[in-house]
């Protein structure tokens, strides 16, 4: 008996592609799916408006920064989608506003000499938070004000995220998290504290569950219980590697982590029996590292990336789908249109990818 045909989610060959200066840093969706964004290790920022029609990625290109040989090391849209920041080497956040006939530079921070590595907007207000050695500084770009300066003290800022609400602002380094209200900078931060470093930070999206990962491998899953974290976190230790990315699916009742490390892909659930705790399946379809892992929006499909440039789509976060086709490097980036649409995908080549929702996918979640 012939085996069903397979329902691919997304169409095998790439739909856009264009190269760019350098090996690509980092890209970024708008939430309203109209923008996408690209900064490279050379220091040039693209910007592609899907608004305007065709697949060449050419004509739909606006240079905001040639190249300038410093990297941008992190880029991000504002939550409606009408600021984008960036931030690299030279020590500069740079801000464009994007709601006028063309783009146009809204502000430059310089911080010295301290090399901007991350940045994270409000997830409703025009502010955004950014990383400079041991401090974080909010910024509203519809004032073009400072709001406040955070200082972590115990080391460099290692991550950043805020919750989803906005009413608060998580930062990790050495010694754990330290997450700030909001509501009154000034009140002293709640503290989860942590053997080593914290190294990456993510809130699900519903924000009931902060995921860390240390310097040493280890997994933390903190329950948030509105003001403050559960008092006995999920840890987990024996990765093969360095943890290179978390994901959270969108879910009604208990989401799915996932997290990559080495060659592992690792998909987590939330077990019923609380002394159980969170419960992991490796998922094989990589023979590299795998360095990114991202959910579909409003779904359980999961795409992972390797440095072969092999990029894998499972169904429900389990099952293997198609294999993308891709030139031979490494995937520098990953991220679905927040739409659902297209995936975007890029390399230490400089090339920038987008696939298109299948036909056959029509539906499927």
């Amino acid at each position: 008996m012939p085996k069903p045909k397979t329902t691919l989610i997304l169409n095998p060959q790439s739909q856009a592609h264009i190269t760019l200066s350098e090996y690509v840093t980092a890209i970024a969706w708008s939430a309203n799916s109209k923008y996408l964004a690209a900064a490279t290790a050379s220091g040039e920022i693209a910007l592609f408006d899907e608004a305007k029609t065709g697949n060449d990625l050419a004509k739909k290109q606006t240079t905001l920064q040639a190249p300038t040989e410093i990297a941008i090391d992190c880029l991000g849209f504002s939550a409606d989608g009408r600021w984008l920041a960036a931030g690299g080497q030279d020590g500069k956040v740079r801000v464009w506003k994007l709601d006028g006939d063309e783009p146009a530079i809204a502000a430059t921070l310089d911080l010295g000499k301290t090399w901007i590595e991350h940045l994270a907007w409000h997830p409703t207000r025009a502010e955004i938070a950014f990383s400079f050695g041991k401090y974080v500084q909010i910024w509203n770009a519809e004032t073009l004000d400072i709001v406040t300066t955070l200082y972590f003290e115990q080391s460099t800022v290692l991550a950043i995220a805020w919750h989803p609400s906005g009413e608060y602002l998580s930062v990790g380094g050495d010694g754990g998290i330290k997450v700030w209200s909001s509501q009154d900078w000034y009140e002293d931060p709640i503290l989860f504290e942590a053997p080593t470093a914290i190294a990456k930070l993510v809130w699900d999206r519903a924000g009931q569950y902060l995921v860390a990962s240390t310097l040493d491998n280890l997994v933390v899953v903190m329950q948030w219980l509105s003001n403050d974290f559960d008092a006995s976190p999920w840890r987990m230790q024996g990765f093969p590697g360095k943890i290179r990315s978390f994901d959270w699916s969108a879910s009604k009742t208990s989401p799915l982590l996932s997290s990559s490390s080495g060659s592992d892909v690792v998909v987590w659930e939330k077990h019923a029996d609380l002394n159980i705790g969170w419960e992991g399946e490796v998922i094989k379809g990589h023979n590299s590292i795998v360095g990114f892992v991202a959910f579909k929006p409003k779904s359980e499909t999961l795409a992972s990336a390797d440095e072969n440039g092999r990029i894998t789509i499972w169904k429900d976060a389990k099952d293997w789908v198609q294999a993308l086709d891709t030139p031979m490097g490494a995937i520098t980036a990953l991220q679905w249109q927040p739409l659902g649409k297209k995936l975007a995908a890029a390399n230490a080549d400089g090339e920038l990818m987008l696939w298109t929702e299948s036909f056959q996918g029509k539906g499927f979640r």
